[in-house]
């Protein structure tokens, strides 16, 4: 069994190699893909590969959607990006056993009413515009729409794959594309996790004949966790991040966990989006980030056989407005 989980993981890692031709940063199309989903993920830095049992891990590793103590679990998620722009999410998973776990996720990403600055000509020139018909605004709406399947392979490793089908809407002009997702996660011991994922593999986006790639990217982190007392946990994410479009980056964050219904987490992205400042008279230029350090709390009440859930996360935006996200999650036995 050790011998067929290496094959699994030297495969999703060869796989990525195989695309990993690194393409200057700005070129790939569908960039609300790599903003995250769900507050949890996110309050810990993104460092959320081995992450289980959660519909949200639909756009993380789709390994961890397995459900192994609910039925159906649901998850909402908003945020509101930079500039105004809105990300919505949901994410639904149901246990069907034997046969594995079965989840759907879909995410809208846009901003309305956007001025058009179709109406540039001054009014005695009127009826030179081309154009008279058209909106003053316009909108544009990214979607993503996924079907995930996972299953326990064995006691210590799940498995799984996500189908997307992706669109771009910008005006009255959109474009298309699919990709798939395959995921892994191992139980080492009962206090370490190992998981890897490869994200975004799929078809160029085309707008005019003109083709972008989406943003694929490869994942491999592990994760923690102690327990006190029974009744207290703390837990260490890490993740190696290679994006096709970026050096590679480290994301880490740690959660504590009183008596699984109260949870404060942070983390923080290392060397994601670094930009160089000017430099003063007695330094060189420094490298910066434009996402920072995130910090979170969680909440989960247990009733019966129903559970909800609330989570907050903040994340700094060093030269942006912060970013705030909700989740809110439901949950059957």
């Amino acid at each position: 069994m050790r011998k067929t989980i290496a094959i699994f993981f030297s495969f999703l890692l060869l796989l990525s190699n195989s695309h990993s031709q690194v393409r200057k940063s700005g070129i790939n199309s569908l960039a609300f893909l790599k903003v995250g989903v769900g507050a949890r993920q996110v309050a810990i830095g993104s460092a959320a590969t081995t992450l289980k049992g959660e519909p949200n891990m639909i756009f993380w590793n789709p390994a961890g959607i397995v459900l192994s103590d609910k039925k159906l679990a649901i998850e909402f998620t908003y945020n509101r990006w930079i500039a105004d722009i809105a990300q919505v999410a949901l994410g639904a998973t149901y246990n069907f056993g034997k046969i594995g776990t079965v989840g759907f996720g879909l995410i809208s990403f846009g901003l309305s009413n956007i001025p058009a600055d179709r109406d540039l000509l001054p009014p005695d020139l009127a009826y030179l515009q081309i154009d008279q018909q058209t909106s003053s605004t316009y909108n544009f709406r990214d979607i993503a729409i996924i079907i995930s399947y996972a299953r326990n392979v064995t006691d210590v490793l799940s498995i799984g794959v996500n189908l997307k089908y992706l669109r771009e809407q910008i005006d009255d002009l959109s474009a298309s594309a699919f990709a798939v997702d395959l995921g892994a996660s191992y139980k080492v011991t009962d206090f370490w996790d190992i998981g890897a994922r490869l994200s975004n593999l799929g078809s160029d986006i085309r707008y005019y004949d003109i083709a972008s790639p989406i943003p694929l990217s490869f994942s491999i982190g592990t994760s923690f966790h102690y327990t006190y007392q029974g009744s207290f946990t703390g837990k260490l994410f890490v993740d190696f991040v290679q994006p096709q479009d970026l050096p590679q980056l480290f994301f880490t964050g740690v959660e504590l966990d009183a008596w699984n219904m109260f949870f404060v987490r942070a983390g923080y992205k290392f060397n994601y989006s670094g930009t160089k400042d000017k430099g003063t008279s007695w330094r060189g230029p420094v490298e910066t980030t434009i996402e920072g350090f995130s910090v979170g709390v969680g909440a989960k009440l247990g009733i019966s056989d129903y559970s909800v859930s609330f989570d907050y996360a903040f994340t700094q935006m060093k030269l942006l407005d912060n970013v705030h996200r909700i989740t809110v999650g439901f949950g059957l036995k």
